[in-house]
C-alpha cells in the first residue's frame, strides 16, 4: 500500500509536468491591431481675397481629422506657375509645429506680397504637408487655395469736376466761358491725359483766342489742373439748350486707355428788339404770422408768375434784407425758365440778431430777368437788357434787450462738425480693409473756417496686432483749405480691421485743428463708430455612414465638429430629416459653440421604405451678427427589404487541432516513466523474495 502511495505521487507531479509543457508550448496567433494613419486637412475658406500692390495676411487652420496624433509636422506653400505675382512666406514659425493631436488643428500663418502690376485673376497656392505617426510611419499630403486679386485699386481715375457756363443766358453771337477742373482722385499717377470739346461745329460755336483741347503729359496722383475755354456763339446758332460734351482720355502705367464724357447744355437766345415781349410779376408774397424773437426763423413765399406769351429764362430771386436781419437759407434762387402764363413758388428764410430791436422790419424781394433786348458796348461785347422787379413785406420782431452799439459780447466761435459718416461696409469683417466716408460741415452762419487739419487716432488695441484699424494704402491724415459757412466737405479714409480684433463695436476719434478768418485756433474731437465682426467658420471630418440599408435595422451617422473660426457660434444644432426614414432621436442640440472647440455627433436612424431614399443633414447656428446660418448635406441610401436568416445546418464540430509536444519533453516525460518502471519492478522482486522466504520459514 505504501508503494501504491508514491506511485500516485510520482504520477501527479509527471502530469503537472505535461499540463505547464502544453501551456508553454501553445503558439499565440493574434495579431496587435494597427495604428490609424494620421490625416491633416487644410480648413477655413478655399478663396482669399486681396489687392495688387498690398501685403495679405492670411490664416488657414490646419485639422488632424484622424484618430492618430501628426508628429513632426512641416508645412511648405509654393504659386503654381513660373509668373506668379504671389511672393509668400511664413509667419512666427507657423510652417513647423512638434504634434497635431487627433481632432485638433494649428494655423498657418501666411504673408502674401501682390505685384502691383498682377491682373485680375485667381492664383493658387498649394500647402504640403510631411509629418511622421507614433509608431514612427512617415506621411504626407497636400490642399490647394486661391488668392482673388482684385487690381481695380490701382486703375487711376481722372474726373471733370465744377463743370459751370460763365453765363445763364447768351444772346447769338456773344462769348462765354466754360470751366471746371480736371482732378486726378485716385492714388496712381496718370499719363497722357487730354481734355477736348465735341460738338462746336454742330452747334455753330468756335473757340476763341485757343484750342479746343487741353492735354497734360502727366497727372500725380490726387492733383488737379483748372481748365478754361473761351467760346462764341453764332448768328446760326440755334436758340435754346445746346449739347456740350467734353471728353477726357487718359491711359494707366500699362498703357491701358481709359474714356469718359462728360456733358453741359449752353442756352443761347436769339435778339428781341421788342422790350415788352417778356414781362414777370410778383404775383403774391406770403409773409410769416407772429412775432419773432433773436434767432428764431420765419419764412417768406412768393410766386413769379410769366404774364406774356413768350417764354422766360434765367430768372433771378434774391432777398433785400435790412441790417440786424439776416438769411437762414439760401437768399438768392434762379428759375431755369418760366412758359407762357407759368407761376412758381419760392421761399426763403430769416432770423433777426442781437442788435435787432422790437419792430416791424423791411424784408425786399427782387425778381431779375431779361427782356431779349440787348446793347452793344463802345468795345463791341454785347449786354442783354436786364429788367428788375421789387417788393417788400413786414417781418414782426420781439428784442426787449437789444445788444447796443460798442457792446462786448461773446464772439461766435465756429465749429466743425461731422455732420454725416458711413462705413462701407456697414460690418465689417476683421482681416479686410473697409471704406469710412465722412461729411464735415462748418455750422457757423457767416464765418468761414481754413487751415483745417482732420487726423484719426483709435485708443482700442489688440493682443497681437496693437490698433484695431490701420491705414490701408492712404494716410489717416486729411487737410482742407478752407469751408464756407454751412458748407460740407466729404473725405473717405481707406482703413484695415487687424484679423484679432474682437467682434464688437469701435469708437474712432476724429481729431480736428482749424483757423478762423482772424488766425484763431480751434481744435475740437469728434467720435464715430465702427462695428467689427469675425468670421464664422464651422467645419465638418469625413461623415462616416453607409450606403445601403434594410427596412427596419437601424444605422449610424457620425462625424467630428470644429469651430476653426475666431467666435463663438451660438443655438448649434445638429439633425437629420428624410422621407422614409425614423429621425426621431438624432436631433442635438449643442449651444454656444467656442472657439477652437470640437464635437462629436453620432446619431442612429432607422429606414422605414424601400428604394432610393435622401437624407438629409441639417446643421443650424448664429453668428456673431445674429444671423442663422444654415448648412445642409444630402446623402443617397439604398433601402431593402429585410431578409430573415435561414436555418443554419448542424455543423460537425471541426478536429481539434493536433497537438504537438517538443522532443525534449517527450525524453524527459520517457525517462521519468522508465525509471518508474524499473523502481517498481525491483520493488515487487524484493517482496516476492521476502514472501518467499518467510513461507520457508
Amino acid at each position: 500500500m505504501k508503494f501504491l502511495k508514491i506511485f500516485l505521487i510520482v504520477i501527479i507531479i509527471v502530469n503537472s509536468m505535461l499540463s505547464l509543457a502544453f501551456a508553454n508550448d501553445i503558439e499565440t496567433t493574434t495579431e496587435p491591431p494597427i495604428p490609424d494613419k494620421p490625416v491633416l486637412k487644410m480648413s477655413g475658406n478655399n478663396i482669399y481675397s486681396a489687392e495688387a500692390g498690398k501685403n495679405t495676411e492670411i490664416t488657414i487652420p490646419i485639422v488632424n481629422t484622424s484618430a492618430d496624433t501628426a508628429l513632426d509636422v512641416l508645412i511648405q506653400a509654393k504659386s503654381s506657375g513660373d509668373n506668379s505675382p504671389l511672393t509668400i512666406k511664413f509667419l512666427n514659425g507657423s510652417d513647423r509645429v512638434s504634434n497635431i493631436l487627433r481632432g485638433g488643428s494649428h494655423n498657418v500663418v501666411l504673408s502674401v506680397d501682390i505685384d502691383k502690376n498682377a491682373t485680375t485673376g485667381k492664383y493658387p497656392i498649394t500647402l504640403d504637408y510631411s509629418f511622421t505617426s507614433i509608431d514612427n510611419g512617415t506621411f504626407s499630403g497636400s490642399d490647394t487655395f486661391y488668392v482673388k486679386i482684385d487690381s481695380g485699386s490701382l486703375v487711376p481715375t481722372v474726373a471733370l469736376n465744377n463743370l459751370k457756363i460763365s453765363k445763364d443766358s447768351i444772346v447769338s453771337g456773344d462769348t462765354f466761358d466754360i470751366t471746371a477742373s480736371l482732378e486726378n482722385v485716385s492714388g496712381m499717377e496718370a499719363n497722357s491725359v487730354n481734355l477736348e470739346i465735341l460738338g462746336l461745329e454742330e452747334n455753330n460755336m468756335t473757340v476763341v483766342g485757343g484750342t479746343s483741347n487741353a492735354f497734360f503729359t502727366k497727372m500725380n496722383a490726387n492733383t488737379t489742373q483748372p481748365i478754361n475755354f473761351k467760346l462764341s456763339t453764332t448768328n446760326l446758332t440755334k436758340e435754346g439748350s445746346n449739347k456740350i460734351t467734353l471728353k477726357v482720355t487718359y491711359l494707366d502705367y500699362a498703357g491701358k486707355e481709359y474714356i469718359k464724357d462728360y456733358f453741359t447744355y449752353v442756352t443761347v437766345s436769339k435778339t428781341n428788339t421788342n422790350n415788352e415781349n417778356i414781362d414777370l410779376k410778383i404775383s403774391n408774397i406770403v409773409a410769416p404770422k407772429g412775432t419773432f424773437n433773436v434767432g428764431q426763423s420765419g419764412t417768406f413765399k412768393l410766386k413769379v408768375k410769366n404774364n406774356s406769351n413768350t417764354e422766360a429764362k434765367s430768372i433771378k430771386v434774391s432777398t433785400k434784407l435790412p441790417e440786424n436781419i439776416v438769411p437762414t437759407s439760401t437768399n438768392i434762387v434762379f428759375i431755369e425758365k418760366l412758359m407762357a402764363n407759368e407761376e412758381k413758388e419760392v421761399s426763403f428764410s430769416v432770423a433777426p440778431t442781437a442788435s435787432a430791436i422790437t419792430q416791424t422790419y423791411s424784408i425786399g424781394f427782387s425778381v431779375e430777368y431779361s427782356t431779349g433786348d440787348k446793347t452793344t458796348g463802345t468795345d463791341g461785347t454785347v449786354t442783354p437788357n436786364n429788367v428788375v422787379l421789387e417788393q417788400y413785406a413786414g417781418f414782426n420782431v420781439n428784442n426787449p434787450t437789444p445788444k447796443k452799439e460798442g457792446e462786448e459780447t461773446k464772439t461766435s466761435v465756429p465749429k466743425i462738425i461731422v455732420s454725416k459718416y458711413q462705413s462701407n461696409p456697414t460690418i465689417v469683417e476683421a482681416g479686410k480693409s473697409f471704406d469710412l466716408s465722412m461729411n464735415f460741415k462748418n455750422t457757423h452762419e457767416s464765418k468761414t473756417v481754413k487751415n483745417i487739419k482732420i487726423f484719426l487716432t483709435i485708443d482700442d488695441k489688440t493682443e497681437e496686432k496693437g490698433t484695431v484699424f490701420a491705414p490701408d494704402n492712404s494716410s489717416t491724415t486729411y487737410f482742407i483749405d478752407s469751408i464756407a459757412p454751412k458748407q460740407e466737405v466729404s473725405h473717405t479714409f481707406n482703413l484695415f480691421a487687424v484679423p484679432d480684433a474682437k467682434p464688437r463695436s469701435y469708437t474712432i476719434n476724429v481729431n480736428l485743428e482749424y483757423e478762423d478768418e482772424q488766425a484763431n485756433e480751434f481744435k475740437s474731437v469728434e467720435l464715430v463708430g465702427v462695428n467689427v465682426k469675425q468670421q464664422a467658420n464651422l467645419e465638418l471630418s469625413e461623415i462616416t455612414k453607409s450606403d445601403i440599408g434594410n427596412v427596419g435595422m437601424p444605422m449610424n451617422v457620425n462625424f467630428q465638429l470644429y469651430n476653426t473660426g475666431k467666435v463663438t457660434l451660438s443655438n448649434l444644432m445638429i439633425k437629420l430629416e428624410g422621407e422614409g426614414f425614423d429621425t426621431s432621436t438624432t436631433t442635438n442640440f449643442i449651444g454656444n459653440f467656442e472657439s477652437g472647440a470640437t464635437e462629436y455627433y453620432d446619431a442612429t436612424f432607422t429606414p422605414t421604405e424601400t428604394g432610393e431614399k435622401t437624407l438629409k443633414l441639417i446643421i443650424t447656428y448664429n453668428d456673431t451678427d445674429g444671423k442663422e446660418i444654415e448648412k445642409t448635406e444630402e446623402f443617397k441610401i439604398n433601402v431593402e427589404e429585410m431578409v430573415m436568416p435561414e436555418e443554419p445546418e448542424m455543423m460537425e464540430p471541426a478536429p481539434e487541432p493536433e497537438k504537438k509536444f517538443p522532443t525534449k519533453i517527450i525524453a524527459i516525460v520517457c525517462a521519468i516513466v522508465f525509471v518508474i518502471g524499473i523502481g517498481i519492478f525491483i520493488i515487487v522482486k524484493k517482496a516476492k523474495a521476502k514472501k518467499e522466504l518467510d513461507f520457508n520459514d
